[in-house]
């Protein structure tokens, strides 16, 4: 399923992509699936009323783990490939991080998708697992929209932490990227413009360690911050984070909201 062939001759080149990537530590790889394979997928994407919806003003987007309830073909994508030692072998090689986990409980990843006016803002995605000793490591995002256009937007942003500098990653067909997720990867995407009832369609996957990408131990929820010309957010958003960052700490288990896939519920 993976163009594993690809991945394999290249992953010299790719680690050094990766090594060296700003705003902060990435990579692009396109053709990352086979050709048949990506198109299966794209043809049965689940429709966006299918999938759980998250719309507040931070975001707008849908997002489902629970890939139960879709076609298995993201089963054997996550599961048998995506999460398979072959794989990761190939991941730890290009970003040097040893020990990368995969998550069977697909915590925050699984199927995304947004449609007409979906948008992520800029953000630092939650440090650690809800039920795991685990710190995220890795994000990796698999489009799936063919046809896409800078007109349709949904650009993936990589921000550097001081806001000074970015870049735009146009999600085409069958592109792959990974970042690496610690606190510095300021990260969202742009709103989608698909008046035509397009979507733009992603497997999202994470990969975890058991120590954080600098060693100590921290904590942080999913923070947001304004771009620089977004005067409103920047003023709203420290504000958001505060009062989530003090609620979460109330709570004897600071992510039991957490959704999971519950793997064996099928078995």
């Amino acid at each position: 399923m993976i163009n594993y062939d690809l991945l394999e001759s290249r992953v010299y080149e790719y680690a050094k992509k990766f090594r060296e990537a700003k705003p902060h530590k990435h990579l692009v790889i396109d053709n990352f699936l086979k050709p048949e394979v990506a198109m299966q997928s794209f043809q049965v994407f689940p429709r966006m009323e299918e999938m759980d919806k998250i719309k507040d003003m931070r975001q707008y987007k849908a997002q489902d783990p629970d890939i139960s309830k879709f076609h298995s073909i993201f089963s054997e994508i996550i599961f048998k490939h995506m999460q398979s030692q072959r794989f990761l072998d190939i991941l730890i090689q290009i970003t040097g991080i040893s020990n990368l986990t995969p998550d069977p409980k697909l915590y925050a990843s699984g199927l995304a998708q947004g449609a007409n006016g979906s948008f992520l803002n800029v953000h630092l995605d939650n440090s650690s697992h809800p039920k795991e000793p685990w710190y995220r490591r890795i994000n990796l995002l698999l489009y799936l929209n063919p046809n896409w256009t800078e007109e349709k937007g949904g650009h993936l942003e990589l921000w550097s932490k001081d806001m000074s500098e970015s870049i735009a990653i146009l999600p085409i067909f069958n592109r792959m990227v990974i970042f690496a997720t610690d606190k510095q990867s300021w990260h969202g995407h742009r709103r989608v413009n698909t008046p035509d009832g397009d979507t733009r369609k992603s497997i999202n996957i994470y990969y975890f360690t058991t120590e954080s990408p600098d060693g100590t131990d921290y904590y942080h929820i999913t923070s947001f911050r304004g771009r620089p010309k977004e005067v409103i957010n920047k003023v709203l958003y420290p504000v958001d984070n505060l009062v989530r960052t003090i609620s979460r700490q109330m709570r004897p288990k600071k992510d039991e909201h957490a959704v999971l896939y519950e793997k064996d519920k099928n078995d």
